[in-house]
């Protein structure tokens, strides 16, 4: 994986874990939630993962970032001619219970990847699990429901332990998957 890319997942990661750690403070100084305070995972939200990392991107990436940009969730500009594309990054929750309904979603986010223009083309998956599952075997699973090929050992993923519904020890993760492009001559 190259620098660029592992510098995104590190900087996402700290940007969700930051997230987590300001609702769980937040919901334990609100009485209306006595029970239910598990932090980012109450906003269970792509479009307000998206947010939060950008504002942590502008902030820490020194790069010029766009987000929503001819429908890819988020550009990284080239640092000499900023009308293009370094890299490109879309975001996908992966939270349902059985992982299911959210697979095909994430095939189409990594068929779009394969055609974009772009030096790197990025795909992020953001998703929870109890502390006792493995991440690498979710995305095994994960790599055979996509049907494109991935290799899952080629996924880059960083971990927090937070706190799950009704209490439970959680950790969520992002992993990180480089999307090679296909040829305009090959589709």
């Amino acid at each position: 994986m190259t620098p660029i890319l592992e510098k995104i997942i590190e900087l996402t990661l700290n940007a969700l874990k930051e997230e987590d750690l300001y609702l769980r403070e937040a919901l334990n100084q609100n009485s209306a939630y006595s029970t239910d305070r598990n932090g980012l995972l109450k906003i269970n939200n792509e479009r307000y993962y998206q947010f939060v990392i950008a504002r942590y991107l502008f902030k820490y990436l020194n790069r010029k970032i766009g987000l929503e940009s001819n429908y890819i969730d988020i550009v990284v500009f080239d640092e000499v001619d900023d009308t293009k594309y370094d890299v490109i990054i879309e975001m996908k929750r992966w939270m349902s219970s059985t992982g299911i309904s959210e697979i095909g979603g994430i095939t189409t986010d990594f068929v779009k990847l394969e055609k974009e223009d772009a030096r790197l083309r990025l795909m992020l998956i953001f998703s929870s699990n109890p502390k006792s599952v493995s991440i690498n075997e979710n995305l095994i699973y994960l790599s055979e429901k996509i049907g494109r090929n991935i290799d899952p050992s080629k996924w880059e993923y960083a971990s927090f332990d937070t706190v799950g519904i009704n209490g439970n020890e959680n950790v969520f993760w992002v992993a990180g998957y480089e999307v090679q492009q296909i040829p305009k001559s090959a589709e």
